[in-house]
């Protein structure tokens, strides 16, 4: 793993952890999820330039793709620790990632590109699980 990966892939994986622990209400959960979220939140969205350098797209697709992202962690903080405005922040983090995801098909043939496909899936799928608990749960 390089340093851009390791970078991306500790805080993520923190966070993550942290959403499946606040959901059980263990106790700073929430508290190290926000610091991790706002962290992650924070790379993608100053570091789009330089974290997805190595992918080969254009500054436009690094803009967006690092934009989506971090609106979709936003997003999961808003879901996942019930503050207002949580369905806004959801709706606009789907169209983000749809967004992403459509630019990322049209150039699908640079396999360079396809990191940030199956990160947009990624996100899809933990935002979808956040929001589907958070509906259930209330």
């Amino acid at each position: 793993m390089n340093k851009k990966l390791t970078l991306e892939f500790v805080p993520l994986s923190i966070f993550l952890i942290c959403c499946i622990l606040s959901v059980y209400k263990v106790p700073y959960s929430h508290l190290l999820a926000l610091l991790t979220g706002f962290l992650i939140a924070s790379l993608y969205f100053y570091g789009a330039f330089w974290l997805f350098a190595e992918t080969g797209a254009s500054v436009a697709i690094r803009i967006i793709a690092g934009l989506s992202f971090s609106i979709t962690i936003v997003a999961s903080l808003f879901c996942l620790l019930h503050w207002p405005f949580w369905k806004l922040y959801g709706i606009i983090s789907y169209m983000g990632l749809g967004i992403t995801m459509i630019v990322c098909l049209i150039y699908f043939k640079s396999v360079t590109i396809k990191p940030l496909l199956y990160r947009s899936l990624l996100f899809v799928v933990v935002l979808s699980l956040i929001y589907c608990y958070r509906n259930v749960a209330g």
